[in-house]
């Protein structure tokens, strides 16, 4: 019994210490990765725009489910492990060459946008993704930081598209701007 609570005590413990760093790490941050895909300009944009196939190809998405029409642009949840369902929206769309995603909703752990820019590279592709995020809880925070680093859920989408399209491309990281203005949680 004493080696149960020894271990919750350490647990809870490691949530303090972890959330205490996380609250003095910068709430907002920019980065943005490349990635040259051999597949035509054309292709590259139907595949991101159509999110109803998003579970085929991204992994850890077990699926996806159409939402309500926002500003005249789609909406769509995604429904990843154990049925967590984050809703995301068009901002904005140029085709084929700009793309401006956005998580809806508040009261989230994080809001966010992500900006596709593709233009034609030869025969090829150049894709660039600037994720925008301000990540509200300093747990989530630490973990963006330390463990998934900032580039994380851009590289994991770039690979997989990459994958999806049997391209073996790898991201390039282009840019980070971390804003310390705002630190508190």
């Amino acid at each position: 019994m004493m080696s149960f609570f020894f271990i919750l005590l350490l647990l809870v413990a490691s949530v303090m210490a972890l959330t205490f760093i996380g609250k003095k790490l910068p709430k907002t941050y920019v980065a943005a990765s490349r990635i040259r895909l051999s597949a035509p300009l054309k292709t590259v944009w139907d595949i991101i725009n159509d999110f109803d196939s998003y579970p085929t190809w991204r992994p850890g998405l077990s699926r996806t489910e159409r939402g309500p029409d926002i500003d005249g642009l789609p909406s769509w949840y995604e429904i990843c492990f154990r049925h967590s369902r984050v809703h995301f929206r068009v901002v904005e769309r140029k085709p084929p060459s700009l793309l401006i995603t956005k998580i809806v909703g508040d009261d989230l752990p994080l809001s966010g946008t992500w900006i596709y820019e593709l233009e034609e590279d030869g025969d090829g592709t150049l894709l660039t993704i600037t994720e925008r995020d301000n990540i509200h809880n300093p747990l989530l925070r630490f973990f963006d930081r330390f463990v998934l680093c900032y580039y994380g859920a851009m590289d994991v989408y770039l690979i997989a598209l990459a994958i999806k399209l049997g391209d073996s491309a790898r991201p390039q990281h282009l840019s980070l701007k971390i804003d310390d203005s705002d630190k508190s949680a």
